[in-house]
């Protein structure tokens, strides 16, 4: 039998691995929190686009496609 305190062991933490790129890049993560926000929206009875968000993806859509927002 070994004697398990005399060897040295290497221990690594748990979780996801560094990424080097920028975090928006993790589209799985995205997509899971969207899922997550939703699913609290929804228990909550609540609708899952606010009249706020809303307006604020339409300001945002007409800044990036302007010849569309005319």
């Amino acid at each position: 039998m070994r004697d398990m305190s005399s060897t040295t062991r290497k221990t690594r933490s748990t979780g996801p691995a560094p990424v080097q790129s920028d975090r928006r890049q993790r589209s799985r993560l995205r997509d899971l929190c969207d899922e997550v926000l939703a699913s609290f929206r929804v228990a909550q009875s609540r609708e899952l686009i606010s009249a706020d968000e809303r307006a604020e993806s339409r300001a945002m859509l007409a800044a990036m496609t302007p010849a569309l927002s005319r």
